[in-house]
């Protein structure tokens, strides 16, 4: 049997190497845990970033969607859009263009 100083040396090194492996795991799982989380909030401030674009795009898409029912349904609106941006006129009208000279 081994004195009993012998002993308790041993037993405190096996506390102090389990203590030892003890904190190089929490200091690993802890570096993993504050990985995770920051990638976490990296994809939170993305996915901010898209909801805030597929907002804008549905909003745009009911804009040009109540501007081509517009065209469809009203033929005024048409004409108009068509005098202007085509500069279409109608068989006995003449049309004046001016150039800006601002």
């Amino acid at each position: 049997m081994l004195p009993k100083n012998s002993a308790q040396k041993k037993e405190r090194v096996i506390v102090l190497m389990l203590i030892g492996m003890l904190s190089i795991l929490i200091v690993f799982f802890g570096s993993l845990v504050m990985k995770t989380h920051r990638e976490y909030k990296n994809f939170k401030v993305r996915e901010n970033r898209v909801e805030t674009k597929l907002i804008q795009a549905r909003k745009e898409f009911t804009q040009k969607e109540a501007y081509l029912t517009r065209l469809i349904k009203d033929p005024e609106f048409l004409e108009r859009v068509v005098r202007e941006r085509l500069g279409y006129a109608r068989p006995d009208e003449l049309i004046f263009r001016f150039a800006d000279d601002f």
